[in-house]
């Protein structure tokens, strides 16, 4: 990965099939790493598709009753 290049959360939406909203989310929660060098996140998109394998438990949404 040191060699890997940064992509923008909107790239990596598109290939990764999550939202812009939930991986910025991912991000300031620290469950993904990227840098945020100006105004935008940046990832490397293996840390995305790591993420997106990792099996998690479905449950009701926050704020649903």
């Amino acid at each position: 990965m040191p060699d890997e290049d940064y992509i923008s959360v909107a790239s990596a939406s598109k290939l990764s099939g999550l939202s812009r909203r939930q991986l910025t989310r991912l991000l300031r929660e620290g469950k993904i790493r990227g840098l945020k060098p100006a105004r935008d996140w940046l990832v490397h998109l293996s840390t995305v598709m790591e993420y997106v394998r990792q099996e998690r438990k479905p449950g009701p949404k926050k704020g649903s009753k």
